[in-house]
């Protein structure tokens, strides 16, 4: 199991999870509450990685063993805590990610891992900025770059500031946004992982897009796109087909257009991501108004309507 946990720290999930399931295999034949925790969270935190829908169920089962066991194990649930925050923040379940990352904070109690804040911090930022709370989002943010500095953390850094590039690009800062995303990319692209990359890449056509740029943007989120495919970052795939439909849009080539958010939209079905299969849903409806075609947009709003009345709302463990 510490093989996969130094595997996974390292961002390199997929040989991490190989060790983890030799673990469990082990577990099951010798069964200790405490280490089935521990290798079901850093088994969730590689599906987290690796962009897998099994990540949440993970999480959630780490988190009930850790409160089976007879003795509280604080540390332990302050992470289970902290990484489900980051699992509901990717599928933008944002009001489930606040409750985590909060009930993360009180589980460790006195103690103060600052890798720990810095990822909750960073964390807290993105769930903001997805309830529209802008400023609170950026100086949330901006804590966790002033974390990460101080532990010399370079991946997680970059992330942020990919974080914080999007969050001056909604604000209309498209110049330091850009900065941001440059930067960014030169820190992955001086690292040994590809992990990231390609939402970063995302975030610079994204903001091409925002500035008219539709010829810069292109190659950019097609690079992007074909990242994610090599490494089967599924979300973050169905993000790039949104971006590219959006600008074929823009080029005047509806019938393209159309394929994207297609290929977008089923990749979120075939992951079952209920909150961003919604937003693509209630996007093509807005692109389709745009055509004036009023039917198939109120199409793409009844299916958007049907997931969110069919879709449970999430009870937070407590």
């Amino acid at each position: 199991m510490l093989a996969g946990q130094a595997l996974a720290l390292a961002s390199r999930p997929g040989p991490a999870l190989e060790h983890l399931s030799r673990a469990k295999a082990i577990l099951g034949s010798h069964p200790d509450t405490m280490l089935a925790a521990e290798c079901a969270d850093w088994e969730a935190c590689c599906l987290y990685l690796l962009e897998d829908n099994r990540a949440a169920s993970v999480g959630e089962q780490a988190l009930g063993w850790c409160r089976s066991l007879s003795e509280p194990a604080p540390l332990l649930e302050a992470r289970i805590l902290e990484h489900l925050g980051s699992i509901y923040v990717h599928n933008h379940a944002y009001d489930s990610a606040i409750a985590y990352y909060e009930r993360a904070l009180a589980a460790a109690g006195s103690v103060r891992d600052l890798r720990r804040l810095a990822r909750i911090n960073h964390g807290l930022g993105i769930a903001y900025d997805g309830r529209g709370e802008s400023e609170r989002a950026v100086v949330f943010v901006q804590r966790a770059l002033v974390l990460y500095r101080q532990e010399g953390d370079l991946l997680s850094l970059a992330r942020a500031e990919n974080e914080l590039g999007l969050l001056f690009m909604r604000g209309g800062q498209l110049q330091r946004a850009e900065e941001l995303f440059v930067t960014a990319l030169r820190k992955l692209e001086n690292s040994d992982t590809d992990i990231a990359r390609s939402h970063v890449l995302l975030s610079l056509g994204e903001l091409y897009l925002t500035a008219g740029r539709v010829a810069d943007a292109i190659p950019i989120i097609g690079d992007a796109i074909e990242r994610t495919g090599r490494l089967n970052e599924r979300l973050a795939e169905s993000e790039g087909h949104h971006l590219l439909g959006e600008a074929m849009e823009r080029l005047g080539d509806p019938a393209a257009a159309d394929d994207e958010y297609h290929m977008a939209l089923d990749l979120l079905r075939s992951d079952r991501v209920d909150a961003r299969l919604i937003e693509m849903h209630v996007s093509y409806a807005s692109v389709l108004e745009r055509r004036s075609d009023l039917a198939a947009a109120l199409g793409q709003l009844k299916q958007a309507a049907a997931i969110a009345h069919a879709t449970p709302a999430r009870r937070v463990a407590r």
